[in-house]
């Protein structure tokens, strides 16, 4: 399938029965696209439910048919709009087409097919009355189950900390979901842990539904006040870089990292902790929310060594180098207070 030159947005106002029986592969052959459906329910206050805007995070779309089937033939508390994204990629595995833009990289206006796609979902959304907004998403290193939001604002920490204990802040990237509807409705995006797992299908399935049939944001119980997390900086390799996880001072590449790299994520990073090896450090940086390089505030190469200079928390740390290349190696974060 080529790249998308033109993108019709779908609307439909029943679930498509076929939808609860097909593998995510098929959505494609039976949507023919981006679709909202919007499910009228006793309240008009819409509970916003987006899937597939990485199409290979097939927890998402798994998430729906379970919540479509445990909410079939009764009456919905409330209206519910559910946004399927990107099918095309879908149908081949994959987060997004070759020379296709990610379709958790368009919320804002502009002139590619995707962006005004995107606006027309905004759009939609904007004349609804929304309660709040929910992007269900998977990581591709290990995680545990966290959500994030854009906003520090009670509403939304409340959202967020009935999926998890585990809430990370970020303002950047700018024009992804849940920072667009977050100027018209409480919003959150939910990490789900690697795509399909069983248990992060279940925890965001309750975590949905709950919201659904909640007359308000129920109260969110955080365990303390070290649960919320900022992002304030990415670890960038170049698409140049040869990179590969046997930590190996002889190997070939420009990086071999620690083999356990994801399983840090969320864990306090010392100043001087081994990362792996490496050859030319302009290969590796670091960038903070506003695009400055801070590489030296943060890494080093010692000799052949990759070695941190300061302590932080990483998320999102993955092992899969085409999303590594595209986004970052991961994020780097601080643990933060909310002032209220």
């Amino acid at each position: 399938m080529g790249v998308i030159k033109r993108m019709k947005l779908n609307v439909i106002h029943e679930f498509p029965e076929e939808l609860l029986h097909v593998d995510v592969k098929d959505v494609h052959n039976v949507l023919g696209g981006p679709t909202l459906i919007h499910l009228k329910g006793k309240r008009d206050e819409a509970l916003f439910v987006s899937t597939l805007l990485h199409a290979n995070e097939i927890t998402s779309f798994l998430v729906l048919q379970k919540l479509i089937n445990e909410l079939k033939g009764k009456e919905l508390y409330r209206d519910l709009i559910i946004f399927i994204g990107n099918t095309y990629a879908a149908a081949e595995g994959m987060r997004h087409l070759p020379g296709q833009a990610d379709f958790n990289r368009i919320w804002e206006p502009g002139d590619t097919p995707e962006k005004k796609m995107a606006m027309d979902v905004m759009t939609y959304a904007k004349e609804q009355n929304l309660f709040a907004s929910i992007d269900i998403h998977n990581n591709s290193g290990k995680n545990p189950f966290y959500a994030c939001i854009n906003v520090v604002d009670p509403k939304f920490l409340d959202l967020a900390a009935n999926f998890g204990d585990h809430i990370v802040y970020f303002t950047k990237p700018h024009n992804v979901q849940s920072m667009a509807f977050s100027k018209i409705c409480p919003s959150t995006t939910i990490e789900a842990g690697l795509p399909g797992d069983p248990r992060g299908i279940q925890q965001a399935f309750e975590f949905v539904l709950k919201v659904f049939n909640s007359a308000t944001i129920p109260k969110g119980t955080r365990q303390d006040s070290g649960d919320l997390y900022h992002t304030i900086a990415r670890i960038k390799v170049s698409e140049k870089a040869r990179v590969d996880f046997d930590d190996n001072k002889n190997s070939d590449s420009d990086f071999s990292f620690v083999s356990n790299i994801d399983s840090r994520n969320f864990q306090i990073i010392p100043k001087g902790s081994h990362m792996g090896y490496g050859k030319d450090i302009r290969l590796l940086r670091v960038v903070d929310n506003m695009g400055v390089d801070i590489t030296d505030d943060f890494i080093e190469l010692k000799g052949d060594e990759v070695l941190t200079k300061r302590l932080f928390i990483p998320s999102m740390f993955t092992k899969d180098t085409y999303i590594m290349k595209e986004d970052c190696l991961g994020y780097i974060m601080e643990t933060i207070t909310p002032n209220f």
